[in-house]
Formats: structure tokens, sequence, C-alpha cells
């Protein structure tokens, strides 16, 4: 094992992502409680002490996880406000994550690839974490938080383009959205039948103008 080479910027960026993905891939094959820090930091390549240059303590590197992986699934979904990711591509980027994992496909969690590891981090540990540390509960509920305002400034920009109903407010839209997103993956993961598509085109016709809706039932 060995100690970061230098104190540069980009070294420390390079020792902390290789800590955080080797904790992705102990944390998807042995669970939460299993790895120890010693085995994700010989897994990675680096000393204890390298880690704590990082990270403060345990929970505060499973939240470093939990955002990454999280956080990166959000990225690769959600609305970014430019014309190109609408809130109709948004939905369909989340159906068609879930598809990938309706198919059985390992090493990845939401779409997100997993280094080296042979199966996904499941998404019902990361709330098991959450119940665990008020610390790790509140980087998850900033980030759900984040993934509403984005979501609802996508449903706020559709209305304003008229391409999303404008009778229920975009926040409320962007709430809803985001809570039937985790249902979905908690659903899937407690064996719960879901089709992506059929969610997909259900979620889509809510979403239309009521106009727009009655105007696709008109011979």
């Amino acid at each position: 094992m060995v100690e970061p080479s230098n104190s540069r910027p980009v070294g420390k960026r390079e020792t902390r992502e290789a800590l955080i993905r080797a904790g992705i891939a102990e944390l998807a094959e042995k669970g939460l409680d299993e790895p120890s820090l010693d085995a994700i930091c010989a897994r990675a390549g680096f000393t204890r002490g390298a880690f704590y240059v990082h990270f403060e303590d345990r929970d505060d590197f499973i939240a470093a996880v939990m955002e990454r992986v999280l956080g990166g699934f959000l990225d690769a979904i959600i609305a970014t406000g430019s014309r190109e990711h609408d809130l109709a591509q948004t939905v369909a980027r989340f159906t068609d994550d879930v598809a990938r994992l309706t198919s059985g496909a390992e090493g990845a969690l939401l779409g997100l690839p997993v280094p080296g590891a042979g199966r996904a981090i499941q998404f019902h540990r990361l709330i098991e974490a959450c119940t665990r540390s008020p610390r790790i509960r509140e980087r998850w509920v900033a980030l759900v938080r984040e993934a509403i305002e984005r979501v609802s400034k996508a449903a706020n920009e559709g209305q304003i383009a008229d391409s999303v109903r404008s009778d229920v407010e975009a926040e409320q839209i962007g709430t809803l959205l985001v809570a039937l997103a985790l249902g979905a993956v908690a659903a899937l993961e407690s064996g719960v039948p879901f089709d992506p598509a059929l969610a997909r085109d259900g979620m889509l016709a809510l979403l239309r103008p009521p106009r727009a809706a009655t105007a696709r039932q008109e011979p």
C-alpha cells in the first residue's frame, strides 16, 4: 500500500476517487457492515492515514459513497435545464434505466457502473444507512431535495413551452416524480412487478396538458 505521493490538488482528488471506488466495490460485494476500513484501503492501494486525510470516519465515507452512487444516477437522468434535457426525456431516461435493472444486469446501481463489483449496492442498504446515521440521512435528504428542484425546473420550463400541464405547480410535479422514481427502485428490489414502458407512458400521459390529451383522442 502507498501513501499519496504528493500534496498537489490533483493527487488528492485521485486518492479520494480511488477510495470511493474501492468502497463502492466492497459495499456492493459485502454489504454495509462487513467491509473493514483496512479492506477498503487495501483495495484502493492506500493506508488508513490516506483515508483519514479525506474522510472523518466511516459514516462520512459511506455518505460520500452514497452521494456518488445516487448523485451519479441523478446527474445521468435528471434534466439540466437545457432544451435537450426536457422533462419527457428525464422520464424516459429513468424508465430506460429501470429496464436495464430488470434485465438482470450486474455491476450497476441505477445505471451507474460499480467498478470491480459483481453485483449492485442494493437501494435498501442506502436507506438502512440513513436510519443509522443523522449525517448520512442529512446528505440523502440534500440529494433528494436537489433532485426535486431540478425536476421542478424542467417541469416549469415545460409549462412555459406548453408541453407540460400548467394546472399543477411545478414543484408538486417535481416532488411526485422523484418520489415515484425512488419508489419504483424500492419496488423493483422487493420483487414487485414493474413495467418500465407502461410507467413511462403513464407518467407522460399525466404530464401532458389536458387539451393535448383530448386532441390525441379525437379522430
